[in-house]
């Protein structure tokens, strides 16, 4: 007091600046009592967040102490066990889970506590009439203490009873795959009788040949009549006689008059051939056969029957020539077909397993990323305190790290945690699209730049196994392709996937590209890389279905064929360039949108 007053003698001005640094602090007083509300308010409305995300997911979640008492559930949990912490203070979670007295054998609770890590099991409850897919998880206070358990449990039954449906399908399946076997095998050993039938006949004719000459001219129409092109050879393949199917064949001339050669008129080669079966015949006496290609891309069924002197020597050959390009080309249709159902089969299984897998990633990446945005939002504010503390006090530590330094790391750290969230988001739903089943849509409008960035992304732990020298280069301006997106990426992920595999060391490059030639009208897609590329013979087979150069590596041969199939339902070209030794060149080439497929 006696302070003030000397103050007020000796200088009026200075009682002035009191009374305004008073009016100054009660004002700074009143802004931090109307921040502290503030916060409080967002501490209450974080709780009221929490406890609404809590009760809203579908999964039961029960938080127990370490006396299996339950002391918190959310709403799914509170309707399956009929639990009301209003009137039941204490809830014993195996009473409710197990519908036992005392913790069962193998209680999950029991492990978690006793080991204090996370328990993942799988279980039916028959007192619920439900299979549980339980995960126990343990609960430490700020000091690391074991307190407790939370127990996150999700309803299986469904998939269990999905699960046995389709065991009992798989099941059907091969009781009617063993059926279907033993009638083709009935089949065989029906044709291989119907086979050796007709030996007999041909070789009764031929005993009888003498006896029945009177019967040359009916023998000469049944042979003509038959559609299969017959000649009679020397032992030069010179043709001495032929039935009319194989005269037509050679055009309508007589080549017995000629004396033409069989490898000239039937197959159009030069010379014999290594693996005729009429030479095998003249050499070893035995009937013989063999499937021929000619120049002229056509398949024979050639079977030849020697016919032998009194001496055993042959003198000549009958050759039955059957033409069967068109059974063959079936054949390999329906190899193909075969391997798309094997292939839709997986990947209808894919789908399953990924929608399973994204369910799983997507609950706890939600979290994430909402408690990423409420910590982002948080910060601002606790920051603003803080900044106010270290210039009042000074700097100080968290965490063992200067505040000074967590001004500018912990923003980075959240935005680390978001950013990585919707990483995980983005692959999650690429997964999921390429997985989803499609119809059989090829009307869509698809930019090859977007398939080529997700295969590269699907790839992306493959890509970075195989090689450190992986390029993409995307064209600009690049019209829309008609088809289906999943199908194209399906075959850029088949390629990309080829290409890595062939290459010898993480130094070999690869490179994808996209562009648009506007005089053919085609959007092209290649991929080029530094592997140890094909043979001319394997370069010729690449496409054919099971043809594969990775048998033991576990290689199907499928991917090229279907990849194969499925640009060419798009009208489009799949072309190959390689050299053994210095790598492979893909180009995927595709009309695009609005020419001449509207």
């Amino acid at each position: 007091m006696r302070l003030v007053t000397c103050a007020v003698k000796n200088d009026k001005k200075t009682k002035e600046q009191l009374v305004q640094e008073l009016e100054e602090m009660r004002l700074r007083i009143a802004e931090l009592e109307n921040k502290q509300r503030q916060a409080g308010e967002l501490i209450l409305q974080s709780i009221h967040n929490w406890e609404e995300t809590f009760n809203n997911i579908t999964d039961m979640i029960t938080i127990h102490d370490r006396d299996f008492n339950i002391i918190h559930a959310n709403k799914a949990a509170e309707k399956i066990f009929g639990l009301s912490f209003v009137n039941e203070a204490k809830a014993k979670c195996y009473r409710h889970y197990h519908g036992k007295d005392a913790p069962p054998k193998g209680c999950p609770s029991c492990q978690c506590l006793k080991t204090g890590e996370a328990v993942i099991f799988e279980r039916f409850e028959p007192h619920l009439n439900m299979f549980m897919e339980v995960r126990a998880m343990p609960q430490f206070d700020s000091r690391g203490r074991l307190i407790g358990v939370i127990h996150i449990v999700r309803d299986i039954t469904e998939r269990k009873q999905m699960e046995e449906a389709l065991r009992k399908a798989h099941d059907e399946l091969e009781i009617r795959v063993k059926e279907r076997t033993a009638e083709l095998i009935q089949a065989n050993e029906e044709m291989l009788g119907e086979i050796a039938e007709r030996m007999k006949i041909e070789s009764a004719l031929r005993d009888s040949e003498s006896k029945f000459k009177k019967l040359s001219q009916e023998f000469n129409v049944l042979l003509d009549a038959i559609p299969d092109n017959i000649v009679l050879l020397s032992p030069y393949l010179e043709i001495m006689w032929a039935n009319k199917s194989a005269t037509q064949e050679f055009d309508g001339c007589t080549p017995e008059t000629k004396r033409e050669y069989c490898h000239k008129l039937c197959a159009n080669f030069s010379s014999g051939k290594k693996a005729c079966p009429t030479l095998r015949s003249f050499v070893t006496g035995e009937d013989e056969s063999a499937q021929i290609s000619t120049p002229d891309g056509r398949f024979l069924d050639v079977r030849t029957f020697p016919i032998a002197d009194e001496a055993g020597n042959v003198k000549s050959v009958i050759e039955v020539t059957r033409d069967i390009t068109r059974r063959v080309r079936m054949e390999e249709e329906a190899k193909l077909i075969q391997a798309k159902l094997i292939h839709t089969n997986k990947m209808t299984s894919l789908g399953t397993l990924v929608s399973g897998v994204a369910h799983e990633i997507n609950n706890p990446n939600t979290f994430i990323r909402s408690n990423a945005q409420f910590l982002s939002k948080t910060w601002k504010d606790i920051g603003n305190v803080l900044d106010k503390t270290c210039r009042k006090n000074g700097d100080f530590r968290a965490g063992g790290i200067p505040y000074s330094e967590l001004q500018a790391l912990i923003p980075e750290v959240i935005r680390g945690i978001n950013n990585g969230s919707v990483r995980i988001q983005e692959i999650v739903n690429n997964l999921r699209n390429f997985a989803r089943p499609e119809k059989a849509n090829l009307d869509g409008k698809v930019n090859i730049n977007n398939v080529a960035v997700a295969a590269r992304t699907m790839l992306n732990n493959q890509i970075c196994k195989f090689t450190d020298k992986f390029q993409m280069a995307c064209g600009k301006n690049i019209p829309f392709v008609k088809g289906s997106p999943q199908q194209i990426e399906q075959v850029v992920i088949n390629l990309i996937m080829n290409s890595l595999e062939s290459l010898t060391d993480k130094k070999s490059r690869i490179w994808v590209s996209t562009s648009y030639n506007k005089k053919t009208g085609y959007a092209v897609i290649r991929v080029r890389d530094e592997g140890s590329g094909m043979n001319k013979e394997t370069l010729e087979r690449v496409t054919e279905p099971f043809f594969t150069t990775k048998q033991d590596s576990g290689g199907t041969g499928l991917g090229l064929s279907i990849s194969y199939a499925i640009i060419r339902d798009h009208n489009g070209i799949i072309e190959f360039e390689s050299e053994c030794g210095k790598g492979t060149t893909a180009t995927v080439k595709l009309p695009v949108y609005g020419r001449n497929n509207e």
